[in-house]
């Protein structure tokens, strides 16, 4: 531990808050503030929002947000560098034509000892005669292979249908660029939301409604009047819950980033 979660504990029991006057005052979760105090990270939804809560938290404790983010990193493993290995040398392989000729040299080798052992024991014809060596292999020269023509597909077989082929299987479509939050209302809530910049959302909807927006780089939640009452998806993952019924929540922030972290 490196020590960034005591001086939080110390600098709000200095201050003399409690941890749920505390998540009034920063709008982050009791169980986050006591994680970040205990430095257990791991239930936190990611490094984004670590980064981010951290940041928060101690600039409402009066404490410098870069030496607490510091901290954290100076506690963080790094992960091992994956070690690569050189590929495996190719075993080079003999030509197929050096073969034969080998087996061809050795025939003729022996055919000479045969007939000089006869010659020497005295005999008058030799035991082999009107014997031709077989021509010495060449390379074999490589030809393309040539496919055979394909059958035209007469109109029976166009029109059956191919069965227990696993190309047939429609591809699921890919995600495109940029972010789709999908918003649903499970108690009435005001809330203005922002699309790049742009105002998409402002007024008040009741329980069962559901919105959606799209943008390329951002989607910032303005205000949003009961946290409590929003459940938020983004590109079909689910964003965690930003507060308890009837809290206000003020500039919450979707990007690519958060996307990452979920």
């Amino acid at each position: 531990m490196a020590g960034e979660g005591k001086m939080l504990h110390e600098a709000r029991e200095g201050k003399g808050w409690s941890l749920q006057y505390a998540e009034e005052i920063t709008k982050i979760r009791v169980r986050y503030l006591q994680a970040m105090e205990e430095e257990n990270y791991a239930i936190l939804p990611g490094v984004a929002y670590i980064k981010g809560f951290l940041r928060t938290y101690s600039k409402h404790l009066g404490l410098n947000p870069e030496e607490i983010l510091e901290m954290y990193r100076s506690s963080v493993i790094p992960e091992a560098a994956p070690t690569i290995e050189a590929p495996l040398k190719p075993i080079k392989s003999r030509p197929l034509w050096l073969r034969p000729t080998i087996a061809t040299l050795m025939g003729v080798l022996a055919l000479t000892i045969v007939i000089g052992v006869a010659h020497f024991s005295g005999q008058e014809k030799p035991m082999v005669t009107n014997y031709s060596p077989a021509p010495l292999p060449t390379e074999p020269k490589e030809e393309a292979a040539k496919e055979p023509a394909k059958e035209p597909a007469t109109n029976n077989q166009a029109t059956q249908p191919i069965q227990n082929n696993p190309a047939n299987v429609v591809a699921a479509p890919v995600e495109a660029d940029g972010l789709t939050a999908q918003l649903i209302f499970s108690q009435p809530c005001w809330l203005v939301v922002k699309s790049d910049g742009q105002q998409v959302l402002e007024g008040t909807y009741s329980s069962g409604t559901t919105k959606e927006i799209k943008a390329k780089e951002k989607i910032e939640f303005v205000t949003i009047g009961n946290a409590g009452g929003l459940t938020i998806t983004l590109n079909g993952k689910a964003v965690p819950s930003l507060g308890s019924s009837g809290q206000v929540i003020r500039g919450y922030t979707l990007t690519k980033e958060s996307l990452e972290s979920l």
